[in-house]
């Protein structure tokens, strides 16, 4: 009996220190990350939230001259704790010379882009929590002008590398191709 006991506090122990069961895949396709209803004039707001995982949010977009799409941000809230999810953003000029990327690249241990979306990287790297965040950097082969896709917190069974890249290959046809 005393064995029994001793047996279900061990498992029950056990039990209560194991970390939870990883969420079960989502290999669900997003779609056209530009279907409407979009957000920033945009971003499909479905595609947002499956890539965050976000049931309410908010986006916030910002534009270049001309009216031509700089940003969008995504947060499940604006408060300082609030979580940041989603970062689209178009540079033109670019803040990095070639220099600069292949440093970031090799620094984050970057992969190159497949040779129909380069030249570009995709990386994963840590922020100071620890938390896991994807990113993708492609741009103009001078150099000249630089998207990014950055996602802060992806939704819970999904590859958000693979939905960074995926953002990715669906825009740089819309916004770096020559401005009009």
């Amino acid at each position: 009996m005393r064995i029994q006991v001793l047996a279900v506090a061990v498992l029950a122990l056990a039990a209560a220190c194991s970390s939870p069961p990883a969420p079960p895949p989502d290999t669900r396709s997003l779609g056209n990350v530009t279907a409407a209803p979009r957000e920033c004039e945009l971003i499909s707001a479905n595609t947002i939230k499956l890539a965050t995982g976000f049931k309410d949010y908010t986006a916030v977009g910002t534009k270049m001259d001309k009216g031509r799409f700089a940003s969008c941000s995504v947060a499940e809230d604006l408060s300082p704790k609030g979580k940041l999810g989603l970062v689209i953003e178009v540079f033109d000029p670019s803040p990095h010379d070639a220099e600069d990327l292949e440093n970031t690249k090799l620094s984050t241990q970057g992969n190159d882009l497949p040779d129909a979306l380069g030249p570009g990287f995709a990386a994963r790297r840590k922020n100071p929590r620890g938390e896991t965040i994807a990113f993708v950097y492609g741009w103009t082969p001078d150099y000249k002008r630089l998207l990014t896709i950055t996602i802060y917190r992806g939704a819970p069974g999904r590859d958000s590398l693979a939905d960074a890249t995926e953002f990715f290959r669906q825009l740089k046809p819309l916004l770096l191709d020559k401005p009009k």
